[in-house]
Order: structure tokens, then C-alpha cells, then sequence
């Protein structure tokens, strides 16, 4: 099905990778009101996994971890982060 999500495989992120800059539209999107704007790294050891939804790869980070607000819009942690932006930076977890 188009629009099914399939879950390919479980990885953990092998070195830090920018996602977006501190003043990029996605900064100021997942910012705390009054609050300073995130880093937007994936920091390495992060965990998730690789899905394939609407025909195209995403990384899908694990919710509850350590270091997942620097990314992840205020109080929203299930995201999808397209595949070029992860793409060999992972080590594929068995």
C-alpha cells in the first residue's frame, strides 16, 4: 500500500549530524515560547529506526531518550526526518 508505513530496520546514529541550524525556519518552528531556539543536532548515539512511508525513507527517532528535545518540535517527539539527512551516518543495530 501507498501510504502504509513499513519499519526496514533498527539503527543507532554513528556521529552527530546537523538536522538545522539555530536560524532556520525549523529552529524557530520547534522552539519553547520565550525560550531560546534548538540546536537542531541528532546527537550520535541516538536510536531509531528506518521506515518506508508514501514511497520514501525516513528516520524515525525512539521517543523517550536522552537528548531528543534538541530536535524534536515542543511536546511532538514522534517526527519522520527524511533519509538523505541520516544516510551512512547509522550502524544498523541487530
Amino acid at each position: 500500500m501507498f501510504g502504509k508505513e513499513r519499519r526496514l530496520y533498527k539503527v543507532k546514529i554513528s556521529e552527530d549530524i546537523m538536522y538545522y541550524s539555530e536560524i532556520s525556519f525549523f529552529a524557530l518552528r520547534n522552539k519553547v515560547p520565550f525560550g531560546k531556539p534548538r540546536k537542531g543536532i541528532i546527537k550520535k548515539g541516538t536510536t531509531g529506526e528506518i521506515i518506508k512511508k508514501w514511497g520514501k525513507k525516513y528516520f524515525s527517532p525512539d521517543v523517550n531518550q536522552a537528548g531528543i528535545e534538541e530536535f524534536t518540535p515542543a511536546g511532538q517527539p514522534y517526527i519522520l526526518i527524511p533519509y538523505k539527512k541520516v544516510e551512512n551516518l547509522y550502524k544498523v543495530m541487530d
